[in-house]
């Protein structure tokens, strides 16, 4: 008797039963692998964590500043100790800030009022960003003062930024004077300026603090 052919069919049919139920059927997708943050947000809940908001780490890229952050009309106010520079008391007025030349430089138009009087001023603004840093230059010619501030800048990952500044030293009223002080930038519309005044190679000492309230309704037009 010939059993060839059937005893083939047997033989396939175990070889098929024999196969694991795992092999016939295709591996399951794996869930994606966490990221730091996602790791650090589900193991560390947060304020906000449920608003959806991102946790930073130290490792986080550095935000850059936008210098447009002044364009704009900026009243001021102040009151400023007495020092070669004028006579000590309340100061107050308004800035204006305008792009000049593609964005690169920024003018700047002082008019204000202050113990010694009404005062008017022009000023530029330069801005750098670089390998080493970023780094910005204002020069402004107040009441007779040229007044030369250089430093760097830069932004926390809060989107907190400050401007640090210094002049080189200069002569007024027969005294050498230096100033140095720092911009706190902590809101789009409201910034403070404080200054540090040395005279005669003397300690620094506080000149003041500026602060900074934005017109959010005026659009002053760039000069091309």
């Amino acid at each position: 008797m010939n059993t060839g052919p059937a005893f083939a069919f047997v033989l396939v049919c175990g070889c098929l039963l024999a196969v694991p139920a795992s092999a016939q059927r295709p591996a399951a997708p794996q869930a994606p692998r966490e990221t730091p943050q996602e790791e650090r947000l589900r193991r560390e809940p947060q304020p906000g964590a449920t608003q959806g908001g991102i946790l930073t780490t130290e490792t986080d890229a550095q935000p850059k500043f936008s210098m447009d952050y002044f364009v704009g009309e900026w009243k001021f106010e102040a009151s400023v100790s007495e020092s070669p520079l004028g006579a000590g008391g309340p100061v107050s007025g308004l800035e204006v800030v305008r792009n000049v030349w593609d964005g690169r430089y920024w003018d700047i138009t002082i008019k204000g009022e202050g113990p010694d009087g009404p005062f008017t001023g022009r000023g530029m603004i330069l801005y750098q960003d670089t390998f080493a840093g970023q780094f910005y230059t204002r020069y402004e010619v107040t009441r007779g003062v040229a007044l030369l501030r250089t430093g760097h800048l830069g932004c926390d990952l809060g989107g907190t930024c400050n401007l640090h500044f210094e002049t080189p030293p200069f002569e007024h009223n027969g005294a050498r004077i230096q100033l140095r002080g720092r911009f706190y930038l902590t809101s789009p519309f409201a910034y403070r300026v404080t200054t540090e005044i040395s005279v005669d190679r003397g300690e620094y000492r506080n000149l003041g603090t500026m602060w900074y309230t934005k017109d959010e309704s005026a659009r002053p037009p760039a000069i091309k």
